[in-house]
């Protein structure tokens, strides 16, 4: 019987994704042709969206998330079944988060801003 080593997983992302369920479009093609998609994470650097045929998504395009009122260039890094893996291209490295926040994300930056503030 061999003893089969387990790697430990490694985060490679430069920060962590936020879950989310969120209406997106792929748009491509000159705007001329969109895919709706649901992106299912996201952050100032990737994303994940799924949508039927992720084959049928080009190498680049823009993302565009109405709910946060965003429009990212991306370019597919992985693709599987329904899913797919996107950089982002569009936040340079002095502004890593660009986007506007959600109410949730405003609440709880105002409680950690209050909660280092009691320190």
């Amino acid at each position: 019987m061999t003893d089969t080593l387990i790697e430990p997983f490694i985060e490679r992302r430069r920060e962590p994704r936020l879950r989310s369920l969120l209406t997106g479009t792929i748009v491509f093609d000159g705007n001329k042709a969109t895919l709706d998609c649901v992106v299912r994470s996201i952050s100032a650097y990737g994303a994940r969206v799924e949508l039927p045929d992720a084959f049928r998504v080009p190498e680049a395009f823009n993302l565009v998330v109405p709910h946060h009122d965003q429009v990212h260039h991306a370019r597919v890094v992985w693709r599987k079944g329904e899913r797919a893996g996107l950089a982002l291209s569009d936040v340079d490295d002095g502004a890593i988060d660009r986007r506007k926040m959600t109410p949730r994300e405003q609440r709880r930056a105002k409680r950690a801003a209050v909660a280092s503030a009691n320190y």
